[in-house]
């Protein structure tokens, strides 16, 4: 049929201005989405760092656990092979302590199942800027001071970007806090071990401080003596 004169096409300036409004809603639809997905990756960077602080803490809750005090070293040696030595330093507390917690790896390994750990806060060595807990094990009875175990055993890093490591033990007998617990020393608490073991971990994460709490119970109170029959 004749077109009517009063019908036309489309025009250039009509399919410009239509194809600036798709890019629009191209262009506001694809910034959301970017949003979106940097939101998600950035939750996601956050929980895995909050997991491996959490993964810390359970690993030295079970390791505390396993804490022991026993009776048996030879008569004539002062070292104390078992201990609790829990040093106050402000903010950045050392925890030393024996544990069954030891997983011997390899047979006929010159290890043993009893072990002695040590958690500190110490600087990056590349990075002074930024400082970790740090956790250290012996991997078998030595008797060895807990300053001097830095001599013998490497350390690795359990917690990255930590500011404050605050241990406090909990007294049966007086019903209280302390902030210290040296088993080493006989003017404190040369033949006991706390009820329990609160540790408090704040870490860096950006320009905050996220705070981090536990605590452990110890069940075995009593030394171990195995010439009791």
């Amino acid at each position: 049929m004749p077109r009517r004169r009063n019908q036309r096409g489309t025009t250039l300036i009509e399919v410009m201005i239509a194809l600036a409004v798709l890019a629009m809603i191209v262009a506001s639809v694809w910034s959301g989405f970017r949003g979106t997905m940097n939101a998600m990756r950035s939750t996601e960077e956050i929980q895995n760092r909050y997991a491996i602080v959490r993964n810390g803490l359970t690993r030295m809750q079970s390791e505390l656990m396993m804490t022991y005090l026993s009776h048996n070293r030879p008569l004539d040696d002062v070292r104390q092979y078992t201990l609790l030595d829990g040093l106050d330093n402000n903010d950045r507390d050392d925890l030393t302590f024996s544990t069954f917690a030891h997983l011997r790896m390899r047979k006929d390994a010159n290890e043993s199942d009893q072990c002695v750990l040590q958690y500190f806060v110490e600087k990056d060595p590349e990075d002074s800027r930024r400082t970790h807990l740090y956790r250290r094990e012996s991997r078998r009875l030595t008797g060895d001071k807990a300053d001097q175990l830095d001599e013998y055993f490497p350390a690795y890093v359990l917690i990255e970007d930590v500011v404050e490591f605050d241990v406090k033990y909990w007294d049966d007998r007086q019903r209280e806090w302390l902030d210290e617990w040296r088993t080493t020393r006989n003017d404190m608490q040369p033949d006991r071990l706390p009820q329990r073991v609160k540790i408090r971990v704040v870490v860096q994460d950006g320009t905050d401080e996220v705070q981090f709490v536990a605590q452990a119970g110890l069940p075995m109170q009593e030394k171990i003596d195995l010439g009791k029959e």
